[in-house]
């Protein structure tokens, strides 16, 4: 059930209140400072941008909407949802067929898509209403880890959309259940050592035991 209050910081405090949107309980119960944690890379996190935090925020709202309505909640079906709702990629007719069957469960699909927020919104949250600040970074990389991980998200997207679809047709049994995991990952030439491009980055090599081999 979503809770009210009578003031608002901004449109972030304001939906997070209604929808009653709160981090992972590993995180604690304070949502300001898990995204403040998150954006800034502090308390055990990696810094993360805007444009992801936005988005994780959007997928919890949704999250908490489906389960008030008893749809479910599975990563697949957020993922594909959500990017429908975006107009991520995705056709207009399965965007349509979406918001049909969102309707069939009492939910506005296009009201829903009003209350997401932008990396902008985000942005002002975090830097205006809580007073954070992010020093710039040095590294002239950055660009190549973002262009890596849209393309994944990308990949992701469409993955995700077809299970979706292959969901609703009953083609593959416990896909709602399911996890999908999509991950560019690089594996060491001299032995089986596999790691993420990111993990890679942050610790400067892909194999310890080989990254002075080359």
């Amino acid at each position: 059930m979503y809770s009210m209050a009578s003031e608002h910081c901004c449109k972030v405090d304001r939906v997070r209140t209604v929808y009653d949107v709160s981090p992972p309980l590993r995180a604690g119960e304070d949502l300001d400072e898990y995204l403040v944690d998150r954006w800034l890379g502090e308390n055990g996190t990696n810094s993360t941008g805007l444009r992801t935090l936005a988005e994780w925020f959007n997928k919890e709202l949704l999250k908490e909407v489906y389960r008030d309505h008893g749809r479910s909640d599975s990563s697949v079906r957020i993922n594909s949802d959500y990017n429908a709702l975006q107009e991520n990629d995705i056709p207009i007719h399965e965007r349509e067929e979406l918001i049909s069957e969102l309707a069939d469960d009492g939910i506005d699909g296009e009201a829903i898509k009003e209350k997401f927020i932008s990396k902008s919104t985000l942005s002002r949250h975090l830097k205006n209403c809580l007073g954070a600040t992010k020093q710039p970074s040095n590294s002239r990389t950055e660009w190549e880890i973002d262009r890596i991980r849209v393309a994944t998200n990308t990949y992701r997207s469409h993955l995700e959309s077809a299970l979706q679809s292959l969901d609703n047709k009953a083609k593959i049994t416990g896909i709602s259940d399911s996890e999908l995991q999509v991950q560019a990952v690089l594996t060491c030439s001299e032995c089986p050592t596999r790691v993420t491009v990111e993990t890679a980055y942050e610790q400067g090599y892909v194999c310890s035991d080989h990254h002075d081999a080359s």
